[in-house]
């Protein structure tokens, strides 16, 4: 049997060591909020492929903003982004109420942390407002009725290695994955992404020092994104993914088309909920100078079309 072939049936054979079938239960809708590597979708399309790849035919809504960030900035904070791209960073206390409201999610997923590592304070002061702003926003997604709320820490800012021990950004990075991280033994779900990724990351410049996951060293490629899924699937669903190459490998057949159909669907609902909540971010449909989506039951009409083909091609 093929190496491929022997991997997805260790994946589908040791699922019931860990049924996310039962850890799910009751779950209809999930909604993942995080800043433009969750808008980029890639992470959140592969985790959904693997709740497909179980039987879940549950609603994932990806519905991250572009520079967003967890902590409210101040106006000096917010500065340079102003002048350089002509708004400032938006806070995602501008539209979370409005959006689980909306929405009304079962499980809440969050991804934060980027934005707040290259605008906060890059000491301990830095870290209390990222920790007091992940804290607010957990409480509000139960108080507005979430079951669960999964919080993720950011990914890696990525550096030369001879740069690490200047990288500010990253340093603060790796202070909130600390932090939350530490959240667990408080009874919080924790999904540290960052640890793995920096180890993937070095891993892989050992056969390539100038490998990169992400160009400008911030936004993940396709790869990263995986490693990003991987430590969801892998901490929070203790799904069998080490050793899964991609996505698509998650299904015996039909894994590149059912992917494709899937990030398809979550990008007609992306821009078709963006709209409904509105927010302030220009360019990203719902905001100021952008092409809005399809009204909400438009879109559903047309994802209902789209389950339908991913649906027969789960049955070959």
């Amino acid at each position: 049997m093929p190496v491929l072939l022997l991997l997805v049936a260790a994946f589908m054979t040791t699922l019931s060591a860990a049924d996310p079938v039962t850890a799910l239960q009751g779950v209809r809708r999930i909604a993942v909020f995080g800043d433009s590597i969750t808008q980029d979708g890639n992470w959140v399309a592969d985790v959904e492929c693997a709740l497909l790849a179980r039987g879940l035919t549950i609603e994932v809504l990806g519905l991250g903003l572009g520079s967003e960030t967890a902590s409210d900035l101040t106006e000096a904070e917010n500065a340079g982004h102003a002048k350089a791209f002509g708004f400032p960073r938006p806070p995602v206390s501008e539209r979370l109420d409005r959006a689980l409201a909306a929405v009304k999610p079962d499980l809440v997923i969050a991804c934060y942390g980027m934005n707040d590592g290259s605008s906060l304070p890059t000491d301990d002061t830095g870290t209390k407002r990222y920790a007091e702003a992940i804290t607010r926003l957990r409480e509000h997604a139960l108080q507005a009725g979430a079951k669960r709320v999964v919080l993720c820490s950011p990914p890696v800012k990525e550096a030369k290695a001879e740069a690490w021990a200047t990288n500010k950004h990253d340093q603060n990075l790796t202070r909130y994955a600390t932090w939350l991280v530490g959240q667990r033994s408080q009874g919080w779900e924790v999904v540290d992404i960052h640890t793995p990724m920096r180890a993937a990351l070095d891993q892989r410049r050992q056969q390539n020092p100038a490998f990169q996951f992400a160009k400008d060293s911030v936004h993940p490629a396709r790869e990263g994104h995986w490693v990003m899924a991987q430590a969801v699937l892998d901490q929070w669903l203790h799904l069998p993914v080490a050793q899964v190459p991609n996505a698509e490998a998650l299904f015996p057949a039909k894994g590149a088309e059912i992917r494709a159909l899937v990030r398809e669907r979550q990008a007609l609902r992306y821009a078709a909920w963006m709209t409904a909540i509105g927010h302030k971010r220009p360019g990203v449909p719902g905001g100021p100078k952008a092409k809005p989506g399809l009204p909400l039951d438009q879109a559903e009409a047309k994802a209902a079309e789209l389950t339908a083909k991913i649906t027969a091609l789960l049955a070959r």
